[in-house]
Parts: structure tokens; C-alpha cells; sequence
């Protein structure tokens, strides 16, 4: 049941994204959470992510930031993704998140990793015609 709950905090904040209402954003991360971007960029605290936040509303839309599945390991969710937003131009990623909680049932780390959304298969065999 505590998993099930977990799960339904982790989409909240994909959804707070598309959204773009934060206003339950302490409610689900630990004061002290660390986050890392896919790309690099971390921050460590509340008071960092809201600053980060209110940076990006202001440059990025998000359209879409589905999650695709979750795996459960411990205190550690792994939530793969695909992220679809627009500032200059849309970009669209897959990617993963592992995520983990406190004892008190808030997001204390993040860490994300980043993958291209489109795929190929360079050694497929040619179908036979």
C-alpha cells in the first residue's frame, strides 16, 4: 500500500510539469532533496528546486511527461519516461528516474538519466520479400 502511495507522488509531480501548478510541490519533496538532471544540473534543497521551477515556467512549456513504467527496489523507484516540452523548438526524450523516499513518504533524491526518443535498429535483419 505505502509502494502504491509512493507511485501516486511520483505522478503528481510529472503531472505538476504539464500543469504548471506547483502549489503541492512541499508536500511531496523533503526539504533537504537532492536532484540531478539528465543533463547535470543538481539542486540541493527545497528552496533551490523552487527557484529552478519558477526559471523554467518561465522558458519551457511542458506538453507531455508520461511515465511508462515503474520498478520498485527497496526505498528506490525506477521510473522510466518520455518527456516531451517546447522552448525554442520541441524536443522529445525518453529516460529514467531513480527515485527515492524518506521514512516520512517524501522525495528525498532524484536522479535522472536521458536517452534519444527515437531508436533504430542497425543490425536488424531486411525483412524477406
Amino acid at each position: 500500500m505505502r509502494n502504491e502511495y509512493r507511485k501516486k507522488l511520483i505522478a503528481e509531480y510529472f503531472q505538476m510539469w504539464v500543469q504548471r501548478d506547483f502549489s503541492k510541490l512541499d508536500a511531496i519533496f523533503d526539504t533537504n532533496i537532492f536532484y540531478r538532471e539528465c543533463y547535470g544540473a543538481c539542486y540541493q534543497n527545497l528552496d533551490e528546486i523552487h527557484l529552478w521551477v519558477r526559471h523554467q515556467l518561465e522558458k519551457q512549456v511542458v506538453l507531455d511527461w508520461a511515465i511508462n513504467t515503474v520498478n520498485i527496489e527497496k526505498n528506490y523507484f525506477f521510473v522510466t519516461w518520455t518527456f516531451h516540452a517546447k522552448e525554442k523548438s520541441e524536443d522529445i526524450f525518453d529516460g529514467i528516474s531513480k527515485i527515492r523516499f524518506n521514512d516520512s513518504d517524501k522525495i528525498s533524491e532524484i536522479i535522472e538519466y536521458e536517452t534519444k526518443h527515437e531508436i533504430f535498429y542497425p543490425f536488424s535483419m531486411p525483412e524477406l520479400q
